[in-house]
């Protein structure tokens, strides 16, 4: 599930459920007014006698408590930004067709810092984070350039769980829909589906399909609970 929240309102990072979020600290609703009074019977002289008067409002609710368990642990993304690098790969990653993934620290292709990753064709780059809460929502975004503009990228967030890998989120980028001009790099983020029940971690993967020599940039990994 792909979309944009900036909201940074539900400032203990309750938003593992909307409603709770919205009802942390809130008072719970006023109770009813109390029933009128039943009108006086009739005198033997023929007046009705007047109304009684009308009960009194009943007590206002407790305050709310936010009792979500999705309390922000920072980022959780080991070497994001790809500044440690050993045998010209970053550290802390995992590699498919590792051949073609190497750090890169030329002028124009690293976002901030000292190195970026680059990705060739057919090459996946990962890395799974464990100890990850179930019922919470998490916040991908990173920063990638095509090295060549025959170069398309797969990210996904996957939720690893007692059942098996389901898919949080997903960004796909087609051929020639990334930029390709030196020093500049394009933002992404996504917030992925609530982590089902049963979730242990997440894996997120970069795939990279590009034609001939062409490649991608990455660089500034993030992954944060919500």
């Amino acid at each position: 599930m792909k979309f944009y929240n900036d909201n940074k309102d539900c400032k203990d990072n309750c938003l593992c459920e909307v409603v709770k979020c919205l009802t942390k600290n809130s008072t719970g609703p006023t109770g009813p007014t109390g029933a009128t009074g039943a009108t006086g019977a009739t005198g033997t002289n023929g007046i009705q006698g007047p109304t009684g008067p009308t009960g009194a409002t009943g007590p206002t609710g407790p305050t709310g408590n936010c009792a979500c368990s999705c309390v922000s642990r920072g980022e959780l993304v080991t070497n994001g930004g790809m500044e440690n690098v050993i045998d010209n790969k970053p550290t802390g990653w995992l590699f498919t067709n590792p051949d073609n993934i190497i750090s890169e620290e030329s002028q124009g292709r690293v976002h901030s810092g000292n190195w970026s990753v680059n990705i060739g064709d057919s090459s996946t780059l990962s890395q799974v984070i464990n100890n990850i809460e179930p019922g919470c929502f998490y916040e991908l975004s990173f920063f990638a350039r095509g090295e060549g503009a025959q170069v398309s990228l797969n990210a996904n967030v996957i939720f690893i769980t007692n059942s098996g890998d389901i898919l949080g989120g997903n960004i796909m980028i087609r051929e020639q829909d990334i930029t390709n001009s030196n020093r500049d790099f394009a933002y992404y983020r996504l917030i992925t589906s609530q982590a089902p029940a049963g979730t242990t971690g997440i894996r997120i993967e970069f795939i990279v399909s590009a034609n001939g020599n062409q490649s991608l940039d990455l660089d500034d990994v993030s992954l944060t609970s919500l």
